[in-house]
């Protein structure tokens, strides 16, 4: 059984979306890191993603639960969400990429629709990959900076 095409027109199989889900867990596991510091109740709040719609700040929330596969930070503290919408029970994310050729944005765009649809109310979600403005570290939050950094990676 096929699931339905992710934002840039992919269809993942069962092995694939399997093997998705237990992605950023084995990232995690494999760092010094746990999920427990990527919930959004812990890092603090950047303005820049939220909304003052609730039903829309409770999705970023929960976006900030979802690592990158590469990197044990939140896809929001990366700042590779740019927007999300919610009309009735579809939700509408915008999101970048750090490059045009990443080899991972099938499982980030894999990743936001799983853990949407995960919340009360939501019944489809659409992922747009977006590049205009382009990716730059200057979206990252000041807790992404933290965290590479006490990876020693340079931010």
């Amino acid at each position: 059984m096929k699931h339905e095409p992710a934002g840039n027109g992919v269809t993942m199989d069962h092995e694939q979306d399997a093997r998705a889900k237990h992605r950023n867990k084995a990232v995690l596991d494999a760092s010094t890191r746990t999920t427990h510091e990527l919930r959004a109740s812990d890092s603090p709040r950047d303005e820049r993603y939220r909304s003052d719609d609730p039903d829309v700040d409770v999705l970023w929330r929960a976006l900030c639960e979802v690592a990158d596969p590469e990197l044990p930070v939140s896809l929001v503290d990366l700042g590779l969400i740019r927007a999300m919408r919610r009309d009735g029970d579809a939700v509408h994310v915008d999101v970048t990429f750090t490059a045009s050729a990443c080899p991972c944005m099938e499982f980030i765009i894999l990743d936001i629709r799983e853990r949407l649809m995960q919340e009360d109310g939501v019944g489809s979600v659409t992922v747009l990959d977006v590049w205009d403005p382009p990716w730059h570290n200057d979206d990252m939050t000041a807790h992404a900076r933290a965290l590479l950094k006490s990876f020693g990676v340079a931010a």
